[in-house]
């Protein structure tokens, strides 16, 4: 009996198995398996290792399906709070700890300092060249220097002339004869005025009725001696220089201005003025004339300020530093740390509540400074993208995109990609010369670029070999290297405010303490680095050599991207321990 039992008791198990094997299983969830390490690896198999690693692959959920615990047990139900096809999350307890704070999208009044630097020198309007117009000899010199102050018609020198005299007993005759008309009298008068003799001086000799072969040079105005050319003794004849004078009591100041502050720019405006070391404080000046041309090379167009020099203080020749405090209105507006910029587009990432983030183009145009208060922040205007109240990460952008990446929410702005056979690498993404919103720079940049290269390159290669010396003194020669850059002013066709944005933020990053351990330097050469990448992929510079952008996913201590000047891989970021670890993810072509 219990045999039977026993025969009876398999056969319904058997049943039991070959019924559950009839039912279609589970979709499991998992929209293919990928590299931690090399994340453009997308497969099928489970069991398959990354092609370029051999490291176990992790499974990528479909969107809308959340896994639970290990790769093999999913779950179909729909999160109560589901995330959007480009939302993505990082709980709040790891934002906390990468240090994410958030700032509100607001409307403000927008405020402004363009800044400028210029030489003074002399009203032009205000300047009196005093050369012979008669022949003659300088009788007597009244000046004698550069320097001396001269009062309104003080003599300047007499310069003896046997045609004067001519001329004056001519006029004498005229205006004592009764058959000369008026015409003949004010012709001999215009003929002693052409000569440089003063209505004073002609009515001095009509009533004294003595006519003299001196002729007294005066001053026209209250200025100083410019230059005295003149020697006493000396033969003159019509157009020889003899003295110039200058009224200093208004002096102008050319400074230049980008060409895009030129809207914020008007005649009339005032501004203010230092000059450096003069122990004067600020003084105000105004702006009386823009020039309507550009110039080619650095996209500036110069502007003439007149400055008011009542005690003749300022004296041409000195350096001037200009500041103008511009209001443009009220806009939208976001802080300039909110903002992370790609070279073909602008990023932010907004707070959707519950450690949601989501990535958003956004169009920002001038940066402005912090309005009506102490504060130093920077801000962008807003002209697209953001709404009034939209709450936008303001700090640890680099983390957070890392984070959107694993993740994929910025794979709906990318270009498509095709899984990896398993025989080969990915695939590198090229920027050419000409890609969208890439700006080359003139052929003028390749020897100034050429060397600051070298020097970026020798900082990665002594990271890769972990020698923190190298890292030191390569910094200080792409610092140096990078001044030499920036004071040559070879500015692109357009955009050069961006430009300028660029090259300080790669010098802010290179003026830092030197780090005093390995780690630290590579902390800072990944902020370095990005910085870097960004110049030459949107500014790509003249040269006969690509360069190589690599990447390592498994560096979180600063942004993981670095350039090389070959495709052999040499990580910076894991030296001696991992120096093969990572990937090329792209090129940047030369602009030829």
């Amino acid at each position: 009996m219990n045999l039977i039992r026993i025969i009876c008791f398999v056969a319904a198990t058997l049943m039991l198995g070959a019924c559950s094997k009839k039912q279609p299983q589970a979709d499991s969830g998992v929209d293919y398996y990928t590299c931690t390490m090399h994340p453009s690896v997308r497969l099928k198999d489970p069991k398959a290792k990354c092609p370029i690693c051999s490291m176990d692959l992790v499974p990528v959920m479909k969107s809308g399906v959340i896994a639970h615990g290990d790769a093999d047990t999913h779950s179909h139900t729909p999160d109560s709070n589901p995330q959007t096809p480009n939302q993505f999350a990082v709980p709040v307890e790891r934002q906390q700890m990468i240090g994410v704070t958030y700032a509100t999208v607001e409307r403000r009044s927008l405020q402004t300092e363009l800044r400028a630097v210029g030489m003074l020198e002399p009203d032009a309007q205000k300047l009196f060249e005093y050369v012979s117009r008669v022949d003659g000899y300088v009788e007597k010199l009244h000046v004698s220097s550069p320097g001396q102050m001269v009062k309104q018609g003080e003599p300047l020198m007499t310069i003896y002339s046997p045609d004067l005299l001519a001329t004056e007993k001519e006029l004498l005759e005229l205006s004592s004869s009764a058959n000369s008309s008026n015409r003949f009298v004010e012709s001999a008068k215009q003929r002693l005025k052409l000569w440089n003799v003063s209505d004073e001086d002609i009515a001095e000799l009509l009533k004294t009725r003595k006519a003299t072969e001196f002729l007294t040079l005066r001053s026209p105005f209250a200025g100083i001696v410019r230059n005295v050319s003149a020697k006493p003794g000396m033969s003159v004849k019509p157009g020889d220089p003899l003295v110039s004078l200058v009224d200093l009591s208004t002096v102008w100041m050319w400074a230049e201005f980008y060409e895009n502050e030129l809207p914020l720019l008007s005649v009339g405006q005032k501004i203010n003025l230092a000059v450096p070391n003069f122990g004067r404080g600020t003084f105000n000046g105004l702006i009386a004339a823009i020039e309507p041309f550009v110039d080619p090379m650095k996209r500036t167009v110069r502007v003439r300020i007149d400055v008011a020099n009542p005690e003749w203080n300022l004296r041409p020749g000195m350096f001037v530093n200009a500041w103008l405090d511009v209001q443009a209105g009220e806009g939208l507006t976001v802080p300039v740390s909110a903002v992370l910029p790609t070279g073909s587009r602008n990023i932010v990432f907004l707070d959707k509540g519950e450690g949601r983030l989501e990535p958003r183009l956004v169009d920002v145009a001038r940066k402005f400074s912090q309005s009506g208060s102490n504060s130093d922040t920077d801000y962008y205007e807003v002209r697209g993208g953001l709404t009034q109240g939209e709450r936008v990460v303001a700090s640890a952008n680099f983390l957070i995109d890392a984070e959107s990446k694993i993740q994929g929410a910025l794979k709906t702005w990318e270009a498509p990609e095709s899984p990896l056979p398993t025989d080969r690498p990915a695939k590198m993404q090229e920027i050419p010369r000409g890609a969208p919103n890439a700006i080359p720079l003139p052929e003028q940049a390749k020897p100034l670029y050429e060397p600051l290269l070298d020097a970026y390159f020798s900082i990665q290669k002594g990271l890769a070999e972990d020698k923190l010396p190298d890292f030191t003194k390569g910094v200080e020669v792409l610092r140096s290297k990078l001044g030499i850059l920036i004071e040559a002013k070879v500015d692109p066709s357009e955009d050069a405010e961006a430009y300028h944005e660029r090259l300080n933020a790669v010098k802010m990053l290179a003026a830092d303490v030197p780090p005093a351990t390995i780690e630290a330097a590579r902390v800072q050469f990944g902020e370095l680095s990005a910085a870097f990448i960004a110049l030459v992929t949107q500014f790509p510079p003249p040269l006969e050599r690509p360069l190589y952008i690599a990447s390592c996913p498994m560096w979180t201590k600063s942004p993981s991207r670095w350039m090389q000047a070959t495709e052999d891989i040499e990580n910076p970021f894991m030296g001696t321990a991992m120096p093969s670890c990572g990937e090329v993810t792209g090129t940047v072509k030369s602009a030829q």
